[in-house]
């Protein structure tokens, strides 16, 4: 039987390789591949931007409980100001604390182990973003136009590259890790997605996607689906297909405010518009198959339950089930949880402002 000896990562914000390593022991009577399964659920919230007050719970889907604020009760601290994503990867938990400039990384119970500071060469702090992981390696977006790598073993930043204005996240696929870089600080948003060598760590071109890419994922045939966030105004934001190909990107969905990820194949976008408060409205939730290219539900909230004010999206890769954040960035959000067939399993309310997205370990 095929076992698992390392655990397999997966990322809310940002794309993420699924890692497993295994050996080739079998059954008497069973040779085929043990599913994993997911043994612990973890709940980020950002906070409030320049409260220091980022959160990280933990929830038992057995159980339906929620422990609230594991990472100040375990490290008698807080997690710090504004925290962007979170990685599982291997036996340890990475966190990027943008606006403390910090990436927090814990083992699987959230007890720290080290927090690394990234700077530039004046010494400057650098603000983390998302990551994945890659061979081995993590690699984590650095807001000022960087990616770096982080050594699991030493956890120690080794090395840095160059890449677009203001990234927001990081794909591997092909052997190539792709950059979405936003631009966001620039009177003009960027447009590209950075195509990195992992092996000599350099930038070997830029793709044009859409303006203002702000998520990168890839499906199992080597597909982009990127996130841009149009700018605001005249441009609208969308889910763009990108075949690498031929470079060409392909508009799927197209609204005031988009939320997307893609597991198994799947992309599930969360797609509004926006009302006299920035608020969503008008809120549509859509399954799409990547592999067949087709819409397979205008709806995949089955059973009538309304969702107000979604902010994240993310899917257990091994239930499938689907957890939906929502927060109105004043009051401290909430998580609903749908299974795959669309039925609310649960919600509940989390210990932060604006709940970033739920991250699984997998066994």
């Amino acid at each position: 039987r095929m076992k698992t000896k390392k655990l397999i990562l997966f990322s809310a914000a940002c794309c993420s390789l699924t890692l497993s390593f295994t050996s080739c022991n079998k059954d008497d009577d069973n040779n085929d591949p043990v599913k994993p399964t997911t043994s612990q659920i973890y709940i980020l919230n950002s906070g409030k931007w320049k409260s220091n007050n980022a959160t990280l719970d933990s929830y038992d889907e057995t159980a339906k409980v929620l422990n609230p604020k594991v990472f100040s009760a375990i490290n008698a601290r807080g997690l710090g100001d504004t925290a962007n994503d979170m990685l599982i990867y291997g036996s340890k938990m990475y966190i990027a604390v943008d606006g403390s400039n910090t990436i927090e990384i814990t083992d699987l119970n959230a007890k720290s182990i080290k927090t690394i500071s990234p700077k530039d060469e004046a010494g400057q702090p650098q603000s983390p973003r998302s990551f994945t992981g890659y061979a081995g390696k993590v690699y984590a977006v650095l807001f000022d136009g960087h990616l770096a790598v982080i050594d699991t073993t030493t956890m120690e930043i080794t090395q840095k590259v160059k890449v677009g204005p203001n990234p927001y996240q990081v794909c591997a696929t092909g052997g190539k890790l792709y950059v979405a870089n936003s631009g966001g600080y620039n009177p003009v948003p960027d447009s590209t997605l950075s195509v990195v060598d992992p092996i000599s760590l350099t930038e070997e071109k830029k793709i044009v996607v859409g303006v203002n890419p702000m998520s990168v994922e890839a499906d199992s045939n080597g597909k982009l689906y990127v996130k841009c966030g149009g700018n605001f105004a005249d441009i609208k934001a969308s889910v763009n297909q990108v075949d690498l190909s031929t470079g060409k990107s392909t508009p799927i969905y197209t609204n005031q405010n988009i939320l997307a990820k893609l597991v198994n194949d799947k992309l599930y976008v969360i797609s509004s518009e926006n009302d006299e408060n920035w608020l969503p409205k008008n809120v549509k939730f859509i399954l799409y198959d990547a592999k067949a290219n087709k819409e397979l539900k205008s709806n995949f909230i089955s059973d009538g339950t309304t969702v107000k004010n979604p902010c994240s999206i993310n899917v257990d890769p091994n239930s499938e089930n689907i957890y939906i954040g929502t927060s109105d960035h004043t009051n401290t959000g909430d998580m609903y949880i749908f299974s795959q067939e669309g039925k609310k399993l649960n919600s509940f309310g989390v210990s932060g402002i604006n709940p970033m997205g739920a991250y699984f370990v997998s066994k």
